[in-house]
């Protein structure tokens, strides 16, 4: 219930955000154009429903994974185009049918039309705005990222939430100013300076949205300072805590005094399987036809450095009990647009040697069903099919390596006593530098913050001093929602602790990307498919060090993380 607060409260405080600022006129305006009651309701309403709707449209659909943001924008640009010039002359398109001598029938239907076109054109407005309406708003960015790939249901519950909050403010905004020009009687003239002059504002925000000059606006608010999101991040900060303390689970604290002690307080059915689409080593199981075994449900994504560092102890427990009992299967929910194609997981699921099932929930269909949150996340199901213990992040391989067998002894059966030795590269250090995400969806730490530029491409200034764990970019790059593209002389420095750096990238050919350590050569990182690359690989803890890539055009990057 209190996120649901949150999320309208949050749809609230966006309409004063840099990202609504430069949309506010043609919502404003257009409720302006025509003396209707209803006419505000209608581009609020029709704006909520665009916001919902194409959200999950681009979360949801694989098909439209690739289409570059830049697009949709063009094609909400041309429709706020075409609206300011209809607006501007109000009898264009009863002189093209003129023109082009239309039938007294068409004639007829355009001009029944054209009654509507004060509902019509409404709807329109709102309609056209989804796609270019990109959030400041963490309470948006936790729905997308948190609460959506979680629960399907609560997450729409507080999309629309989101949206409703937004579109309420937007209409109080609307009515007032339309009940304003009422008032000024020479303001209210349909076909009089002031329409006209709506119709121009609508054609130079259309054009903005096309050439991406509202995103340069955006940029330019925040790197003034303005915003309005502060009061509300905070509410963000405990609600993140709160839901990370629960699961459908309920774990107990584990009994170091304890050998094994399944962490599950009140074990439960587990939720089947579902919405798989594709199997990798296996045909379709579910978990009612492996009744009798103990099943491990993994989750993971091939890019996350923390899941394939558990996959050799995966493969090994897979092959030293799968004749006692034991079933893997390794659930595939993608955090990256690329991790949804079945070649690239099963090019991965070769690269790590993985014999055990794999599942691809691209939809998160499964995710969603175990109310699951991290990568990698083990789930440890007994005979009876009840989860029984519980495990989330890297670590702790001897615990759960007892559990596996506490589970398949459980019922008098004998397992050999033998205990898997494995040999793993990279471990984790609290003082690394954090995962690094590079998209401006979800980026940190960017030096040049003050030049960020959306969706569009964009020469910046490499920075030569850098803070710990800050990153920059020089030459031309695009950065999108989840990535950044290289153009001409493109440079990425960063300045880390870890031992190891590792990097998920690709490129639509294989090309080779030089590294400097210090500005020293070191060895260059040949790229093709989009995965986790090394990028820095020493003996040792390295703080303070810089590492500089010169990288070639078309090349993608996703996200820095980091080993010790």
């Amino acid at each position: 219930m209190a996120l649901i607060f949150l999320s309208f409260f949050g749809g609230v405080l966006t309409v004063l955000s840099p990202c609504v600022l430069p949309l506010l006129p043609v919502i404003i305006g257009g409720s302006l154009t025509q003396q209707s009651k209803s006419r505000p309701l209608i581009i609020t309403a029709s704006l909520a429903v665009s916001v919902t709707a194409f959200t999950l449209l681009l979360k949801w659909s694989t098909a439209l994974i690739s289409v570059p943001p830049r697009t949709w924008s063009a094609i909400s640009g041309s429709l706020v185009l075409l609206l300011g010039i209809v607006t501007l002359f109000p009898h264009l398109w009863e002189n093209v049918s003129t023109r082009l001598n239309l039938s007294g029938r068409s004639n007829a239907l355009l001009q029944k039309s054209s009654r509507h076109r004060n509902v019509a054109g409404a709807m329109l407005i709102g309609l056209s705005l989804g796609p270019v309406f990109a959030s400041c708003s963490p309470t948006y960015a936790l729905i997308l990222a948190t609460v959506l790939p979680a629960s399907f249901v609560v997450g729409v519950t507080n999309l629309i939430a989101y949206a409703v909050g937004l579109s309420a403010v937007l209409l109080l905004v609307a009515v007032f100013g339309q009940r304003l020009v009422k008032r000024l009687r020479w303001l209210a003239n349909p076909e009089g300076w002031f329409k006209r002059a709506l119709g121009v504002l609508f054609i130079v925000v259309g054009i903005a949205i096309i050439a991406g000059v509202d995103k340069d606006i955006e940029t330019a608010l925040i790197k003034r300072g303005f915003g309005i999101t502060q009061l509300e991040q905070r509410f963000v900060e405990d609600i993140e805590t709160d839901m990370a303390r629960k699961n459908m689970i309920d774990i107990k604290p584990r009994d170091t005094n304890q050998n094994v002690e399944m962490n599950v307080r009140n074990p439960v059915l587990a939720p089947e399987i579902r919405g798989i689409a594709a199997w990798i080593n296996s045909d379709p199981l579910t978990l009612e036809q492996l009744r009798g075994k103990v099943v491990l449900i993994d989750f993971w994504t091939y890019s996350c450095i923390n899941c394939i560092r558990t996959l050799p102890y995966l493969n090994a427990w897979y092959e030293t009990y799968a004749d006692d009992g034991l079933v893997i299967i390794g659930v595939h929910s993608p955090e990256f647009a690329f991790e949804h194609e079945f070649a690239n997981v099963q090019s991965a699921v070769d690269t790590y040697e993985i014999t055990y099932p794999v599942a691809l929930d691209n939809d998160f269909s499964t995710w969603r069903a175990y109310n699951n949150r991290y990568w990698p996340a083990k789930y440890f199901i007994d005979r009876t099919g009840n989860v029984r213990h519980a495990h989330f992040g890297e670590g702790d391989y001897e615990e759960s390596e007892a559990v596996i067998r506490a589970l398949l002894t459980e019922g008098g059966e004998a397992v050999e006593d033998k205990t898997v030795d494995v040999e793993t590269e990279g471990t984790f250090d609290e003082r690394q530098t954090p995962e690094t995400y590079l998209g401006y969806d979800r980026s940190t730490r960017f030096a040049n913050e003050d030049e960020l530029t959306q969706d569009a491409e964009h020469t910046y200034t490499l920075r030569e001093e850098l803070d710990l764990h800050e990153w920059s970019l020089g030459g031309t790059w695009q950065i999108e929602g989840e990535k950044i593209i290289a153009g001409a002389d493109a440079v990425l420095r960063l300045r880390f602790v870890a031992k190891n750096v590792y990097l998920v990238m690709g490129a639509p050919e294989i090309t080779e990307i030089e590294v400097r350590l210090n500005e020293e050569p070191s060895t260059p990182v040949t790229i093709g498919e989009y995965t986790l690359y090394f990028v820095v690989n020493e003996d040792e803890l390295r703080i303070g060090d810089t590492v500089e890539l010169h990288v070639p055009a078309g090349v993608e990057m996703n996200a820095f993380t980091f080993g010790s």
